[in-house]
């Protein structure tokens, strides 16, 4: 295999490259309110949702693990739909920040897909639970849960999109194409991390990277993607 030279990101990325913040704040996304209460409520729930599924939480398993009451738990929240809604929605801006200033800068297009796409990865790995609670446990959390999900697969196909400027013609290529592949690698994400690839640290960076791209640059070219060997 061969190593993605220049790779991982330097500077404005290192935020991504290093250890694991497993503190309660870097979990949650680092954007969570002050109140101690909120903030083990939270911690807990992402924890509870990752390890057993939302439909199986209960706010009454939260506040035990949380340790606070019930009525600590209302100042904070309306319900359980309200406090999964408001945590996941920390943890995803955190999320789509990191992704998106990984990907800007004035390198190619190709180069910023792969900056945007190892740091998606590197915060993924970064705590398994975690990345279940985000990526897997919003498809059963009703229609608002799915809406912002579908809002953040859209500015996700907005930087994919980008690559019709890599072509001759742009217009051969049509932003529904842009739209099905990032369903695609969120569907190829979904099922990996389902199917316990974050706790094994399987490897799937490159399949991603070589679905983003193959639109773009060619199936020959973007096979090349599916060598390299993302530096850790």
């Amino acid at each position: 295999m061969r190593l993605r030279r220049g790779w991982p990101p330097e500077v404005n990325e290192r935020r991504g490259r290093g250890e694991a913040d497993v503190s309660a704040r870097a979990r949650l996304g680092g954007a969570v309110e002050e109140d101690p209460a909120r903030e083990r409520i939270a911690l807990a729930l992402v924890e509870l949702v990752g390890a057993q599924g939302l439909e199986a939480t209960t706010v009454a398993m939260v506040c035990s693990r949380a340790d606070v009451d019930r009525a600590g738990f209302d100042r904070c929240f309306t319900g359980k739909e309200d406090c999964f809604l408001r945590v996941h929605g920390e943890i995803a801006d955190e999320f789509c920040r990191r992704v998106k200033d990984a990907y800007a800068g004035p390198r190619s297009w190709h180069d910023r897909i792969w900056a945007a796409a190892w740091a998606a990865m590197r915060f993924l790995k970064e705590d398994a639970l975690r990345a279940r609670f985000f990526v897997v446990e919003i498809n059963g959390a009703g229609n608002r849960a799915q809406a912002r999900r579908d809002r953040i697969l859209q500015g996700f196909a907005d930087l994919i999109d980008a690559g019709r400027d890599e072509l001759e013609d742009p217009a051969s290529v049509s932003r529904s194409t842009a739209e099905m592949v990032t369903g695609a690698i969120y569907g190829t994400i979904l099922i990996k991390i389902r199917a316990g690839a974050i706790e094994r640290g399987e490897e799937f960076l490159p399949e991603l990277v070589y679905m983003a791209t193959m639109p773009y640059i060619g199936a020959r070219a973007a096979e090349d993607e599916l060598l390299v060997e993302p530096l850790r």
